[in-house]
């Protein structure tokens, strides 16, 4: 059984929400790998742990556009790499997510809304899906060396068999700033923590409910236009699946590391 690892990867992101952007519209280019490894403990089947690895690499380009009441935000993915121990994971699955577009919208409190991917139902979009829905900080507005600021959020994921909320607590304390990629940046450092709640569907369980709690923490640089320059974050979820015919709730463990990199 697995529990679509891929598809959690959302989580890592929640320290990071898309930012304001200038008037005019605005692309740019990353590069990201993310490494995640998913333990399924199936004692209660009597049966070995389950553990499941995502090596997922991507080169994407992301444009904010002015729109009514927030921006518009446009994804194509332009390559992409996996190697995963996830049966539903192929080759076929890579191809297919190439040129994939994920496409959704920014309200004017910086709250990204209504995240879709094309083709819909690929794993490994609905991955790079998850690292759009965060991949931007929330900045403080004027926010300087020294600075501490808090924020709280929800995250909703509806692909991918998929119907899970996370509500996150965000804290944010800003650093020195450093010159990334040419440009003046600021560094902020950030701590999260998690609930996670909602179902999942498996090809063998059916639907199962999911609950769990999580941490997460990391670097990243934000230039003074506001785009995000990079950043290296890491997260660990602890869930438990309720499935049907199960004697107890399956514990399952997932770790994540994210390295963004802005390309010139």
């Amino acid at each position: 059984m697995s529990a679509r690892p891929a598809v959690l990867a959302s989580f890592v992101l929640g320290l990071l929400l898309i930012p304001r952007a200038g008037s005019a519209p605005s692309t740019t280019k990353y590069y990201f790998e993310l490494k995640s490894e998913q333990v399924v403990d199936l004692s209660v089947f009597s049966q070995p742990s389950q553990v499941v690895n995502l090596d997922l690499k991507a080169w994407m380009a992301l444009t904010l556009t002015d729109s009514a009441g927030g921006k518009v935000v446009h994804v194509i993915v332009d390559s992409l790499s996996a190697v995963s121990t996830a049966p539903q994971i192929s080759a076929a699955t890579a191809d297919s997510a190439k040129g994939g577009m994920i496409h959704g919208f920014v309200d004017p409190t910086g709250k990204i809304k209504n995240l879709k991917s094309s083709p819909t139902g690929n794993t490994l979009l609905v991955a790079v899906q998850g690292i759009v829905n965060g991949i931007f900080p929330r900045m403080k507005p004027g926010a300087k060396a020294g600075d501490h600021w808090m924020d709280t959020t929800d995250i909703a994921n509806t692909e991918g068999g998929n119907n899970t909320t996370i509500k996150l607590t965000l804290d944010y304390t800003a650093g020195a700033t450093e010159t990334v990629a040419g440009v003046p940046a600021i560094k902020v450092t950030a701590t999260s923590a998690s609930v996670v709640t909602g179902t999942m569907d498996n090809p063998m369980a059916g639907t199962m409910g999911v609950e769990g709690t999580g941490v997460g923490g990391g670097t990243f640089w934000v230039g003074a236009d506001g785009r995000f320059l990079g950043g290296d974050l890491a997260s660990t979820l602890n869930e438990k699946l309720t499935i049907t015919g199960a004697p107890s709730p399956v514990p399952v463990k997932v770790t994540q590391q994210l390295k963004v990199t802005v390309l010139k």
